[in-house]
């Protein structure tokens, strides 16, 4: 496997430089060199060459070294943690999604090489439509994928009830509001649970594949 290449862990090591701007000046962060042991197990992963079985170790203290982090940012309370610093929300949303980047990429790792799965794809339930204030064509849904997510979408025909696939992207800010992702196509599933992973189609796929790699480059 060529990992100096993969969009997934190049995906990772753009996470790990986010985290370095928003929290590395963090007192407990910076005395702990967290930040520093993260991205040289990045590093190391980045030019291994190995196959996903092989890339257990590295897995395992990128993990550890995410789950840490997060720990010092407060835990299950990272977005009162964050607020108290005077983060808004866009900055809140980015250092979830790097964290977030960072602790599943073991599972990533084992899908198909695809920048599509450079992110987390989960089918996700509208719990509720609303219109944007500031922008007519825009709605704002409130998902669930096993956790609230916020969504910002002009697709027109979004309801309650119905299931998407949804790509957790870098936070994009739509006119004053932050979305978490971007529904995938507006074909409702019928079946599944809240937060796996969807089969998808090829449309799907590319328009998650372009995201991606937009974001990389």
């Amino acid at each position: 496997m060529d990992t100096s290449r993969s969009t997934k862990i190049l995906m990772a090591e753009k996470s790990v430089k986010e985290l370095e701007k928003y929290i590395g000046n963090f007192k407990e962060v910076k005395k702990s060199g967290v930040l520093k042991n993260l991205s040289a197990k990045i590093l190391e992963l980045k030019y291994s060459y190995g196959e996903p079985e092989d890339l257990k170790p590295f897995l395992e203290e990128i993990k550890k070294y995410t789950m840490e982090i997060y720990t010092y940012l407060g835990g299950k309370n990272i977005v009162e943690t964050l607020k108290k610093r005077y983060f808004d929300e866009m900055r809140i949303a980015t250092v979830r999604f790097a964290l977030n980047i960072l602790y599943n990429l073991d599972s990533r790792l084992h899908l198909p090489e695809d920048p599509a799965y450079a992110v987390d794809i989960r089918l996700g339930e509208i719990m509720s439509v609303g219109k944007h204030p500031n922008a007519d064509r825009l709605k704002i849904c409130n998902v669930d994928i096993g956790r609230m997510i916020t969504v910002v979408t002009n697709i027109s025909s979004v309801k309650e009830g119905c299931k998407l696939p949804v790509a957790l992207l870098p936070p994009a800010e739509f006119r004053g509001v932050v979305s978490d992702g971007m529904f995938l196509s507006d074909r409702c599933r019928e079946t599944g649970e809240n937060g796996s992973l969807p089969e998808l189609s090829e449309d799907e796929l590319n328009n998650a594949r372009k995201e991606v790699l937009s974001y990389l480059h």
